[in-house]
């Protein structure tokens, strides 16, 4: 098939399936795998995987985490580290324990399959989180910031161990060489902060000349050379993607210059390469086999479990005026960073298809599940509301 047409059916049934289904308060994302399952090998066989369009799916994870970078602040992940870290052993690092012990020991899954199927389950994601949070009003919150700082630094945790697990040969120094680099990041971070008076007018002055493309030109190209010398010192690039990302901020470039490049990628994500590389994602599915089905239920079930009642009671202990249903189900959202480790880890070989398949099932399940505990949440916000006015 000509990869235009391809291109045209992916995005056509991928964007009407993930409209149709956030009708319905279900995260498109899950339309989108949806698509791609439909229209590939396992169900109606009209689109095949290819080299071709796997390239066009990495250029489009470039462009989702770059856009996550931006979202993700160092002030808000250093202003909440308590919190961070307290959440992230509730949400995804117990969890994620209990699951890699179960399907090693118990079910006899190899240590690598069993980590990035752990992770990819276990790990909440910042773009469906933030959305979350923006939507029911929380960001301007206390208890938003936390559930935020504590998901960046979750997401972070997750990428690091997919660049170990990549690099297993090498774990130890893979390992340093994302907190050397990352403690680096910081440093530049500090430092573009500090000298942001003498940064921001540059791009002000560019914003005010019409020069728009000349900043996104400018962002991409570091952008590209922090993934580059990530992937050259033997760490995956999208590490690089979401760092670079992390030092565009308001700080150092300007209000309106970062409000320019957010509308940009997100109009840019929304409409092309976040449907595109769900869809895509979703071609891979293979219909798992028996011994792979337990695993999914006891993996999916140790996540919604474990992770739902330590998240429940460490919220109702340390979150106020948010219900601990709400945080659960916020914190349970699964999406785009468990997909897309997901997707490099089989496109590394390091998990097979049938993986693979029960990561992208266990993502439609959390998705369809989570829904229920937001609007329960949420109901009891808007009564303790209505009864604190009257």
């Amino acid at each position: 098939m000509e990869i235009l047409i391809a291109l045209l059916l992916l995005l056509a049934v991928s964007i009407s399936l993930g409209k149709l289904l956030e009708r319905f308060g279900i995260t498109d994302i899950v339309g989108q795998i949806i698509a791609g399952m439909i229209l590939g090998p396992s169900l109606l066989n009209i689109i095949q995987p290819s080299s071709l369009l796997s390239g066009i799916a990495e250029v489009a994870i470039f462009f989702i985490l770059l856009f996550i970078g931006i979202e993700i602040t160092t002030e808000t992940l250093t202003n909440h580290i308590k919190s961070s870290i307290r959440f992230t052993l509730s949400s995804f690092i117990i969890p994620v324990i209990l699951m890699c012990i179960v399907s090693i020991y118990l079910l006899n899954i190899p240590i690598s399959e069993s980590i990035i199927a752990s992770v990819a389950i276990g790990v909440p994601s910042i773009s469906i989180i933030s959305v979350l949070i923006y939507r029911y009003s929380l960001i301007h919150t206390e208890g938003g910031l936390k559930i935020l700082s504590a998901v960046i630094f979750t997401d972070i945790i997750a990428f690091v161990i997919l660049a170990a697990v990549m690099q297993s040969s090498h774990l130890l120094l893979t390992v340093a060489g994302v907190m050397i680099f990352l403690l680096i990041l910081l440093y530049i971070d500090r430092e573009l902060r500090y000298h942001g008076r003498t940064i921001r007018p540059f791009f002000k002055k560019l914003l005010d000349n019409r020069k728009e493309d000349t900043i996104f030109a400018l962002v991409l190209i570091m952008s590209l050379l922090v993934s580059a010398i990530l992937q050259v010192i033997g760490i995956t690039y999208v590490l690089g993607a979401v760092f670079a990302g992390m030092l565009i901020h308001k700080t150092t470039v300007g209000t309106r210059t970062t409000q320019m490049l957010k509308d940009t990628f997100r109009r840019l994500n929304d409409s092309f390469f976040i449907p595109i590389f769900f869809s895509i994602a979703g071609l891979e599915f293979r219909i798992p086999s028996s011994k792979y089905i337990i695993l999914l239920v006891i993996l999916v079930g140790i996540s919604l479990l474990v992770g739902g009642v330590m998240n429940y009671f460490n919220a109702k202990r340390h979150i106020r005026n948010i219900p601990p249903s709400e945080v659960t189900g916020i914190l349970g959202s699964r999406g785009a960073v468990g997909i897309v480790i997901a997707s490099l880890a089989f496109q590394s070989s390091i998990i097979n298809s049938q993986i693979y398949a029960i990561i992208l099932v266990g993502t439609i399940v959390m998705s369809l599940i989570m829904p229920l505990l937001l609007s329960s949440g949420r109901a009891k916000r808007q009564v303790a509301g209505s009864s604190a006015e009257a």
